[in-house]
């Protein structure tokens, strides 16, 4: 579900705020970057806090490899962490693997949408060649997002209503049979991990639902909801990155029974009030960073600086 959702975003900002591949590539770089640094520093630092005081909490998981730390975060960095056979993650941060497949989609969207001929074809390749066979196995699920924002407008809107409940209703019948243990999975080490048919056909159910909801006229929030959810939403990346390295450091110094009620309900508050407090204070810098990078390209390209275009304009 979470692919489906970036493809349906990245296809709309792309048809109405970031239309050229200046503006896309600069923020995405910004989007990523403005939460991945500090995740990468508050990782490092939990990590290995937490290792010391107790390492029960701080082993690999999901057969990602841990020998070779420096490596494993260089390589996370450039998302090349689930390319291949590689499997690594920056410390124990295991939401970042999604990373690894986003950034690669971010890429194969903007060579297909932005470049034309060769160059597009050339792009296309590396990007491919770099991603690996792991990664390009869910693209058709991200693919999905992006033609649910492409095909919205063509269906009928009284449809709207009843293709939600439909895909609603087919995916409460499809886990009440048995949800993901219905398909085979392949088990190879070429391929996500526990992957199978089913992230298809709930990726279509997804597309499908978004579809719908598009064309049904949703009532609209008091003006106080609407600021509380946009608040929210805008932490959402930093509460990703940031909640887990939480929860193990948590985990492992608050001093109460692991199993106790206690102990869980303080954990959980404590990781998720630091990673949204965190996240306030981090992702508003993504415009503050997206302007530094957007000067140092122009800089690097020869091109006059932002403000010296605007007050052209102006001028």
């Amino acid at each position: 579900m979470f692919f489906v959702l970036s493809g349906f975003v990245i296809a709309w900002v792309s048809d109405t705020r970031e239309r050229t591949l200046e503006e896309y590539g600069l923020s995405r770089v910004a989007r990523l970057f403005s939460v991945i640094i500090p995740a990468f520093v508050l990782t490092a630092v939990l990590d290995r806090i937490g290792t010391a005081v107790d390492p029960r909490l701080y082993s690999p998981e999901w057969d990602h490899s841990m020998a070779h730390p420096v490596i494993d975060y260089a390589l996370s960095a450039v998302f090349l962490g689930e390319s291949w056979r590689i499997r690594v993650l920056p410390g124990l941060n295991v939401p970042y693997w999604s990373l690894n497949y986003e950034a690669w989609y971010y890429v194969l969207f903007a060579a297909a949408i932005f470049l034309q001929g060769r160059p597009r074809i050339a792009a296309v390749i590396v990007a491919a060649l770099l991603a690996g066979p792991r990664i390009l196995f869910l693209l058709p699920v991200w693919l999905m997002g992006v033609a649910a924002w492409r095909w919205r407008a063509e269906l009928p809107r009284q449809l709207g209503r009843p293709l939600v409940f439909v895909c609603l209703a087919g995916f409460i019948a499809l886990e009440t049979l048995g949800g993901r243990q219905l398909f085979w999975h392949p088990g190879s080490g070429w391929l996500p991990p526990d992957s199978s048919a089913y992230d298809f056909v709930l990726g279509a159910l997804v597309g499908v639902f978004l579809i719908g909801l598009a064309n049904v006229q949703l009532p609209m929030p008091p003006a106080r909801f609407e600021r509380l959810v946009r608040g929210l939403a805008g932490t959402s990346f930093g509460l990703y990155l940031l909640h887990y390295p939480l929860l193990n450091f948590f985990g492992t110094v608050v001093p109460e029974p692991p199993d106790g009620a206690l102990h869980r309900v303080l954990v959980f508050g404590l990781a998720l009030g630091g990673a949204l407090g965190l996240a306030r204070l981090i992702e508003p810098r993504k415009a503050a960073l997206k302007a530094q990078l957007r000067s140092a390209l122009h800089l690097l390209l020869g091109k006059p600086p932002p403000r010296a275009v605007a007050r052209q304009r102006l001028s």
